[in-house]
């Protein structure tokens, strides 16, 4: 078997079996030498100079570049698994997370606070009392034309004031609640006079016997003394009553006259020696008698002089004195319905409490409440009124329904106590900015010196003697395993979910914690 040898790099290997080529002849001429431009391309296009990328010698990754690749690659797998892992979590991983804690004591910190046990209402700041006014003027006697002392709104009518004047004659201001009704005139008796005698003493006036409900001298000639004081002249009988008493009194002048002629008649016929004088005796008699009736008559005229009270011309009103609120007439108006309203003239707050708070409080007990910029405001408790109605049984118990008005339906309106309290000294601007509105009200029944010792309520117990004790964390380790003791104290204030108390034990302070619950 014939071996193929190879040739040299470049040689082209020749086959045996093929026929040698022919031998060259000598006589034949040489052949041209070869131009070297034209047989290398690379010179005839510039393009073509460099080699294709085909035709170029290869990088292989062998020896220390191979190494490094390798590194490289491994370490990048080895991050890119690390970084994977961090979002793979095992089921007993999960598990171990989402496993409820260890059952422990559930605890509260011991705090240094206030206890304040308080009643927390609604109130109305108003000017209390609110009412229109009504005057009687159908009563009098000319057309009912408003002619002066039209009040402004915000002016104070206080007693002995004239609130307005109607046909020329004052509408005088004085307390009282019952409203006048009828002309009051020296011989009247009744509850409205007692009321005039007492509004005229508590001007200081020597109004009569205040225990007696008589209209007499003394009420009349108080009664003048005030239309006086006024400015005006009293009411009277009118020029009619003066002419009855001009004619009253000359009549008890002629039956004085004619008394006097009588008698001297019979002493003449007496000292004439007349056996019979029963003549001149009845004449003396029958002047005597028209002298007596012309004295009651006379009596009577003095009487329609006197100065009386026109319902026209007088408003009383409770709780003097009171504010004007709003005025409906003006000079010259024809008086009809209300001409004015009134009230309070000192700014109150109005609210409401159960029976159970209300017997809480008593008058003069200090009250908080919030003022137009958020600060705190002081108010006093002035009053606590009783419901009008207390929806009673027939044997005098409380009907069934009626509840203390803390709990779940609450107390009607008509069962609950209504408490007045004094805002306290207040700028123009608060009373302006006050008014009208609803606030909240906090009223403080009792409270401790300052602060003190408290833990919640779930955290005190009793023993089995009655004593009051707290179970106080010793150690907390890992919960179930957590170490107390129980620490008998002493109750105090409770309030507001928390309960003051008080131990001789020394970590029993601020900041320790006592278990409430497991």
């Amino acid at each position: 078997m014939a071996l193929q040898r190879r040739g040299r790099r470049g040689d082209v290997a020749r086959d045996p079996a093929a026929p040698d080529p022919p031998a060259p002849d000598p006589a034949a001429p040489d052949p041209p030498a070869p131009d070297p431009a034209a047989q290398d391309p690379v010179a005839q296009d510039p393009v073509a100079q460099d080699p294709p990328a085909a035709q170029r010698p290869r990088r292989t990754w062998s020896g220390t570049r191979l190494v490094v690749l390798v590194t490289a690659v491994a370490v990048v797998s080895l991050l890119a698994g690390v970084a994977v892992m961090q979002f793979v979590v095992s089921p007993a991983e999960i598990a171990a997370r989402t496993a409820p804690p260890e059952p422990g004591p559930v605890t509260a910190p011991v705090e240094e606070r206030v206890i304040e046990n308080t009643i927390v209402a609604r109130g109305e700041v108003t000017y209390a009392d609110a009412i229109d006014v009504t005057i009687d003027a159908a009563a009098g006697e000319e057309r009912p034309v408003v002619t002066g002392h039209v009040p402004e709104i915000g002016t104070v009518l206080k007693p002995g004031n004239i609130a307005l004047e109607v046909a020329g004659r004052p509408v005088i201001v004085l307390p009282g609640t019952l409203p006048a009704y009828r002309m009051l005139s020296v011989g009247m008796r009744g509850p409205d006079v007692v009321q005039l005698k007492d509004a005229l003493g508590a001007l200081g006036y020597a109004a009569g016997d205040p225990g007696s409900d008589l209209f007499d001298y003394d009420t009349a000639a108080a009664l003048g003394a005030l239309y006086e004081q006024t400015g005006y002249e009293a009411a009277d009988g009118g020029s009619e009553a003066r002419l009855a008493l001009r004619d009253a009194e000359r009549a008890v002048r002629d039956a004085n006259t004619a008394v006097a002629q009588a008698q001297a008649d019979l002493k003449d016929a007496s000292d004439g020696g007349a056996r019979n004088v029963i003549g001149e005796q009845a004449a003396v008699n029958s002047a005597w008698v028209e002298l007596t009736d012309a004295q009651e008559s006379l009596v009577t005229a003095q009487e329609g002089v006197l100065p009386r009270l026109p319902s026209s011309e007088v408003l009383f009103l409770g709780d003097l004195p009171r504010r004007v609120d709003d005025v409906s007439v003006a000079r010259g108006d024809i008086l009809s319905g209300s001409p004015m309203s009134v009230s309070g003239a000192a700014l109150t707050i109005i609210g409401s409490l159960s029976k159970q708070d209300a017997e809480l409080l008593s008058e003069g007990d200090e009250a908080f409440y919030p003022g137009p910029g958020g600060e705190e405001l002081h108010a006093t408790v002035q009053r606590i009124a009783a419901p009008a109605s207390r929806g009673e049984s027939e044997d005098g118990s409380q009907e069934e329904g009626a509840s203390d008005g803390n709990g779940g339906g609450g107390q009607s309106g008509g069962d609950r106590y209504t408490v007045t309290l004094s805002p306290g000294d207040l700028t123009s601007e608060q009373i302006e900015a006050l008014r009208g509105t609803n606030v909240r009200l906090r009223l403080p029944i009792a409270s401790t010196d300052g602060e003190v010792l408290a833990v919640p309520l779930a955290a005190l117990s009793a023993g089995s003697g009655g004593e009051n004790r707290v179970e106080l964390l010793i150690d907390a380790k890992n919960g179930a395993d957590a170490e107390t003791e129980i620490v008998e104290v002493e109750a105090g204030l409770a309030a507001d979910g928390y309960v003051e108390i008080i131990s001789e034990e020394p970590r029993l302070v601020a900041g320790a914690k006592v278990v409430v619950g497991r």
